[in-house]
């Protein structure tokens, strides 16, 4: 049996795609991705996975980005088309899933199709209720209904899923949780040691860390403000940026707020090493803000790395990270939009000692239960079904 995952993207950091493709293969499949690269049918590795790169530009970068974005869609499409025995494809996302069932078209053994969403897909854009908004809300419509199941981050996404598209079966649920972290003192008190470096601080200060995306709506610009409320604080933006501009943004903004020498920012680790840096600081910060319905039913991998870290975590209020974290007794939720409310958080965290080292005990309950091990039984269900 052969899986193939379609991501339009250039397919470097997809943790989830790769703990989808993991699960596939420990039920006996042959896995490959198809993914963006500069040339076509470019050959290689990533983290053990074969990837044939496909470009995206097939009628090279003078033509305009729209014209070159449909014609892949086909190209991709008659690529994976000419692949034998292909039983399988997943889509990372809408885009991906309509190439995987464009790519069935004129062949008489059709592959099984798998959505693999990532996000609450027609929630995701601001201009809801304009025509983009309801060309992708048809757009999945269509595609959802022609797919042998889906695959969605949380419930609370299923649940809306299942209800807007009138789903007979509910979407399988596969949150973004981490593999069970095992984690290298000797290594964390290295990367700690760097960031007092970066710092000019000791192990006694207080150190916070944004990690992800480096992008607008992710709660930084209120992080950094709202350390201008609390003292002796300090804290460390982890991450690639959308663009360098943004970032040196960032950094204004903390130069104006008087902290630039209270802030460092790092370019994103190697997987293999992020532990490392998440677990040498003292608290998680996922404060994004709700710029749109997607982002207000996040569970994203960064929360579940924070707590393979052993790190309590000031998190959104918002309905999927709230309720975990209160469930396990593990942070402390927040209005993002709110700087002084998050000020506060920070404060507390930093002083309430008794509260920080009870969300501490708590994260060895939540570690060991909200693992990829334990996770990936409903999707390794799936799968089995239509593999076999």
């Amino acid at each position: 049996m052969k899986v193939i995952k379609v991501c339009i993207g250039e397919w470097k950091n997809s943790s989830h795609d790769k703990r989808e493709l993991a699960v596939c293969r420990e039920l006996g499949a042959e896995v490959q991705v198809i993914a963006k690269g500069n040339v076509t049918d470019h050959q290689e590795t990533v983290d053990g996975f074969p990837v044939i790169r496909l470009s995206t530009h097939p009628f090279g970068n003078r033509v305009p980005v729209a014209i070159n974005r449909v014609a892949s869609l086909f190209t991709w499409a008659s690529y994976i088309r000419k692949m034998n025995d292909v039983d399988v494809i997943s889509g990372h996302d809408i885009s991906g899933l309509l190439i995987g069932w464009m790519s069935n078209f004129f062949k008489q053994k059709k592959a099984k199709l798998v959505y693999d969403s990532h996000e609450f897909t027609v929630g995701r854009d601001e201009l809801s209720g304009k025509l983009e908004a309801k060309l992708t809300y048809y757009l999945e419509h269509f595609l959802i209904k022609r797919s042998t199941f889906s695959i969605m981050v949380n419930d609370t996404i299923a649940d809306e899923v299942q209800k807007i598209h009138k789903l007979k079966e509910r979407p399988v649920v596969a949150k973004n949780a981490a593999f069970l972290w095992e984690l290298n003192q000797q290594e964390i008190d290295k990367t700690r040691d760097m960031i007092n470096s970066s710092l000019g601080i000791t192990n006694d200060d207080f150190v916070i860390m944004y990690h992800g995306a480096i992008a607008q709506h992710r709660g930084i610009e209120e992080m950094i403000s709202a350390m201008t409320q609390v003292k002796d604080v300090y804290a460390i933006v982890l991450g690639s940026s959308e663009t360098v501009a943004y970032t040196d943004s960032l950094k204004a903004l903390a130069a104006e707020n008087g902290i630039a020498d209270r802030i460092c920012f790092y370019p994103a680790v190697p997987l293999e090493e992020l532990p490392n840096y998440v677990a040498a600081v003292n608290v998680g910060m996922i404060n994004i803000r709700a710029s749109s319905k997607s982002f207000y039913y996040m569970l994203p991998n960064k929360f579940f790395e924070n707590i393979q870290g052993m790190t309590p975590i000031i998190v959104s209020d918002f309905p999927e990270v709230a309720r975990i974290t209160n469930q396990y007794k593990i942070g402390l939720t927040v209005n993002p939009d709110d700087i002084a409310d998050i000020a506060k958080a920070i404060e507390q965290m930093k002083t309430d000692t008794a509260f920080y080292n009870i969300c501490k005990e708590n994260l060895k309950v939540a570690k060991k239960e909200l693992c990829w091990e334990n996770e990936k039984q409903e999707l390794k269900e799936a799968y089995s079904k239509i593999l076999f």
